[in-house]
C-alpha cells in the first residue's frame, strides 16, 4: 500500500502462520490492500483460505505474524455468522450489550440505541424475546447491536447465509440501505459472488491458501439497491470473471 490517507484500513504485507503439532501453515503470505472511509469491499475466496482470518486480524482478535495493519476510527464492529443474541434477554437488553460491555452504557447510548430500533422498523419489538422474532430480523437485531457502539468500521463474516433465499435477499437490500444511510465503511467476507458483486462498491478475490488478493473488481452497476443491481445488464460479466477468477480446484 501507498500510506494514502483515505485509507481507515490498510493491511501492508500481512502474514498468518498457524501452529500445530504438524508444525507451521501459512494461512495468509503478503496480504495488500485496503478500504477507503466509507466504502463497502466485499471479500471472496476458495473455502479455507483464510477470509474469516483477515477479519479477525482487522479486528484485533488474531495477532499477525508478519507486516503491519492501521485500523482508523476506533474498535470496528464485528457481525457473526451467527446472531448470537441472548435467549433470555430482550431485545433491547441485546441491542444495549455492547455499550454495557465497553462501559459505555448510559441515558445518552441508550436512547441512540433504542432511536436505532425505531428508525429500522423494529421499535415495537424492544420488549421481545429473539425466539418470538423471525431469523431476519433477529439479524437486523445483531446489526443494530453494533451500530449501537458507533463504530466507524464493521466486519461483516457470512451475516446472511442461515438464512432462506427469500429473507437473504430482502435482507441484503435492508442491511446495505441502513449501513450506507449510516456513513459505515464495511468489509464483507462471502462465498455468495451474486451477494458480493451486489452489495460491493469494490470486490477482493483471494487466492487459495496461502491467501493474497488475486484480482479486485471495481463494481459499476445500475441500480441502488442490491436488488436492483443484480438485475443490470453488466451483473452478470463481473459474475462471469469472478468466477474464473476463484481457485475452485483448491477448494475444500
Amino acid at each position: 500500500m501507498n500510506g494514502d490517507n483515505a485509507y481507515i484500513v490498510e493491511f501492508n504485507g500481512v502474514s498468518l502462520n498457524y501452529h500445530d503439532a504438524q508444525g507451521e501453515t501459512p494461512a495468509i503470505r503478503g496480504l495488500d490492500f485496503g478500504v477507503k472511509k466509507g466504502e463497502f469491499v466485499s471479500i471472496v475466496g476458495p473455502s479455507g483460505c483464510g477470509k474469516t482470518s483477515v477479519l479477525s486480524i482487522a479486528a484485533g482478535i488474531a495477532v499477525p505474524s508478519g507486516g503491519s495493519v492501521r485500523i482508523e476510527g476506533g474498535r470496528p464492529g464485528y457481525m457473526l455468522q451467527q446472531d448470537h443474541l441472548l435467549d433470555w434477554r430482550t431485545v433491547e437488553g441485546n441491542i444495549l450489550l455492547g455499550l454495557e460491555v465497553q462501559g459505555n452504557l448510559n441515558e445518552e447510548s441508550r436512547s441512540y440505541a433504542l432511536e436505532l430500533l425505531k428508525t429500522y422498523g423494529l421499535g415495537e419489538f424492544a420488549g421481545k424475546y429473539p425466539s418470538q422474532l423471525s431469523g431476519g430480523m433477529r439479524q437486523k437485531v445483531a446489526l443494530i447491536r453494533t451500530l449501537a457502539t458507533r463504530p466507524e468500521l464493521l466486519l461483516l463474516d457470512e451475516p446472511f447465509s442461515a438464512l432462506d433465499f427469500q429473507t437473504r435477499l430482502m435482507l441484503c437490500d435492508e442491511m446495505h440501505d441502513i449501513l450506507k444511510r449510516e456513513g459505515k465503511t464495511v468489509i464483507l467476507v462471502t462465498h455468495d459472488i451474486s451477494e458480493a458483486i451486489s452489495m460491493g462498491d469494490r470486490v477482493l478475490v483471494f487466492s487459495a491458501r496461502p491467501t493474497g488478493v488475486k484480482a479486485e473488481h471495481i463494481i459499476d452497476l445500475s441500480g441502488k439497491s442490491p436488488l436492483e443491481r443484480r438485475n443490470a445488464a453488466n451483473f452478470k460479466d463481473y459474475f462471469n470473471a469472478i468466477w474464473g477468477e476463484l481457485d475452485h480446484d483448491e477448494a475444500k
